[in-house]
């Protein structure tokens, strides 16, 4: 399992060393096929570094559709990739996937995980609960220990305390240290929060009284209360400016 679709998230000139970037926006793209695409603004170029004109670029981040490439090259047999867009699993001995391969399989006798800190170490407060809720997932799959199913982790912080509750079955340590943190940080559910964004995210803010409004960053604003009800309150009283409007209320990110 690994949540990165395509061949390469994130490519690199063997030459000269420059990170393939967008010439339009400026942000990393990502190999598809024989050309470089920008997933931020949909820009497409060649295959070939900006900055020396190489065409070798190496592969920092590789995605689960390079990885079927070469786990297959590897094993000398067929391997199957499957993604949220795919219909079906294929019937393979190996498959590839996103976690909706988690959904998707019924049964396994190995699962690994890929760059799983991408998930521990993810920008979203509640990456630790999605990170347990996978190795949940992967667990039921393979079944009791007894049977000799196995879960793999690839990571860099094997002490993680998400791992740590994983390998015990017994959450109950991390979810302690989480809400402290939490509430330290004064975050979900120790707090209520909601972040606007959108054309008219910056009128609408400024009709909100009563609670405490951070922002903008990225062109979203942070608004947190210390329950829902005020924050419902806050947000109803506040007048709705023409315009695109998104509220989310307890973001997963913040």
């Amino acid at each position: 399992m690994l949540n990165r679709k395509g061949r390469a998230r994130l490519l690199a000139c063997t030459a000269c060393g420059e990170l393939a970037r967008c010439d339009v926006c400026g942000a990393s793209v990502s190999q598809d096929a024989q050309t470089l695409r920008c997933a931020h603004c949909g820009a497409t170029r060649p295959l070939v570094c900006a900055s020396c004109g190489s065409t070798r670029l190496k592969t920092l981040r590789a995605g689960v559709t390079r990885v079927r490439e070469e786990l297959e090259a590897l094993a000398g047999r067929s391997v199957s990739e499957v993604t949220g867009d795919s219909a079906a699993v294929p019937d393979t001995p190996i498959v590839v996937g996103t976690e909706a391969v988690l959904h998707r399989v019924r049964n396994a006798g190995v699962v690994a995980f890929l760059d799983f800190d991408q998930e521990l170490l993810a920008p979203r407060y509640r990456a630790g609960d999605e990170a347990l809720a996978l190795l949940v997932r992967a667990a039921r799959l393979v079944g009791p220990r007894r049977n000799g199913g196995r879960v793999l982790v690839q990571t860099r912080v094997p002490a993680h305390d998400v791992l740590d509750a994983a390998v015990s079955a017994d959450p109950s340590a991390w979810a302690a240290g989480e809400a402290t943190r939490r509430t330290e940080l004064g975050l979900p559910p120790a707090t209520a929060m909601a972040v606007v964004s959108g054309e008219a995210a910056g009128a609408f803010v400024a009709g909100v009284a009563g609670i405490d409004v951070q922002g903008p960053a990225d062109g979203r604003y942070r608004l947190r209360a210390p329950d829902h009800a005020t924050l419902c309150d806050a947000l109803a009283a506040a007048p709705r400016p023409p315009g695109r409007l998104r509220i989310e209320v307890d973001p997963l990110r913040v």
